[in-house]
């Protein structure tokens, strides 16, 4: 797993941390929300995919809790 930074919504619009910038512009992503978190992944996400998807994140998400939310409070 790789923290990119935060994100954040303005205008009906996600904005993206500066890291982002070397991601191909136009590229698409499925957004899947676990439990109040947002993960974003690059389709196509099929059952299979998204049952990983969501496996992992939780895992990460679990490992890294007091980390990330030390970061949403900057």
């Amino acid at each position: 797993m790789k923290y990119l930074g935060p994100a954040r919504k303005e205008k009906g619009h996600v904005i993206m941390p500066d890291s982002f910038r070397d991601v191909p512009e136009g590229q698409v992503y499925e957004a899947v929300e676990l439990g109040g978190d947002i993960v974003l992944a690059i389709p196509p996400l099929d059952d299979k995919r998204l049952e990983e998807v969501i496996r992992i994140a939780k895992r990460g998400m679990a490992e890294h809790r007091a980390a990330l939310e030390r970061l949403a409070k900057h």
